[in-house]
């Protein structure tokens, strides 16, 4: 039998360079893998505004899937497994920002209620596509105007609406509250009547288009761009598509006393090149939306945000713990 062979150990310094050599590619893998999810997959963002209040409150930390709708690279977006639809909650960057890299536009996030192609119209604070109305959010706020005898400060805080109610006038209030409040609120001895509060003319016009003068509660109806869709030119659709093409369609567009110029060349007609979506905020009263700055681009849109991973309070300086893992 062959006496066995010695093995003789390696110096000291070249197993600590082997050793230091395995970790700097385990940690290096590690920091690759966790850029290519941040990249294609997944990516978090904080909550900065009320506008989508009580769905997502301020200091909530919301996790993004970039793949549902196809994440982008380098200004080209990949495939996604899903189209953006009605009632989706998405992350775009904000379409009135002037960056000239739209990946590096403030980021904004929404809920999706017009699509590519709709026909939409709020009618007392009601959405409309075409002629069935779109459900709000259930966990939405809104402003109510209440007649009566408003409750005490007590009844008011167990309802989670001390601070929230505020007088128009003798008898009358005006509340910001979810559905599950108002309800509620309604029942209370004193509350004579509590409807949804619906602006007087001239107060929060909505800005967008600028030349209509739509109130934030009664507006459109407006077509939302859709790609391959065209559009005759003319005194209606002008206020609404002159910024889509010049800003968004990367063409130049001019009216003149004989007509319309599209890239210079006399025109009737615009095609789209690509889809745009209609969104607004939760908070339907206290949200600057696609009422007031116009549509999102497809090419805007980061992905869908899937639900709350943390949650700070910084009033309460505290973790909201019960809104970890809370879907959107």
């Amino acid at each position: 039998m062959a006496d066995p062979v010695a093995v003789a150990p390696a110096p000291a310094g070249r197993t600590s360079a082997a050793a230091l050599a395995g970790w700097v590619r385990v940690i290096g893998g590690a920091i690759l893998f966790a850029l290519a999810l941040r990249v294609l997959a997944f990516e978090a963002y904080r909550i900065p505004s009320t506008s989508m209040e009580d769905t997502l409150l301020v200091g909530d930390f919301v996790l993004l899937s970039k793949a549902h709708y196809g994440p982008r690279i380098a200004g080209h977006r990949l495939p996604g497994f899903d189209d953006p639809d009605r009632g989706d909650v998405a992350v775009f960057n904000y379409p009135p920002d002037l960056h000239p890299d739209v990946g590096r536009r403030t980021p904004y996030i929404k809920r999706i209620v017009g699509l590519p192609g709709d026909t939409l119209a709020i009618r007392g604070k009601t959405v409309y596509v075409g002629a069935e109305a779109v459900a709000s959010p259930q966990a939405g706020r809104r402003l109510w105007a209440l007649d009566g005898r408003l409750p005490t400060e007590e009844v008011l805080d167990s309802l989670g609406l001390s601070g929230r109610v505020q007088r128009a006038g003798p008898g009358a209030w005006v509340a910001s509250a979810t559905r599950a409040e108002a309800d509620a609120l309604s029942l209370e001895e004193g509350v004579e009547s509590l409807r949804p509060y619906l602006r007087p003319p001239g107060d929060g016009s909505a800005a967008f288009p600028a030349a209509a003068r739509y109130s934030l509660d009664d507006y459109g109806p407006v077509v939302v761009p859709a790609a391959g869709r065209t559009v005759r030119l003319d005194d209606a659709s002008w206020p609404v598509v002159r910024s889509v093409i010049e800003r968004f369609e990367g063409r130049t567009v001019e009216r003149t006393a004989a007509g319309f110029l599209v890239d210079g060349r006399p025109a009737e007609t615009v095609t789209f090149a690509q889809d745009y979506y209609f969104v607004l905020g939760d908070s339907r009263d206290d949200s600057a939306d696609s009422r007031t700055w116009g549509f999102v681009p497809f090419d805007h849109v980061i992905g869908k945000a899937l639900g709350v991973y943390f949650s700070w309070d910084e009033d309460a300086r505290s973790v909201r713990w019960g809104r970890v893992g809370k879907g959107v």
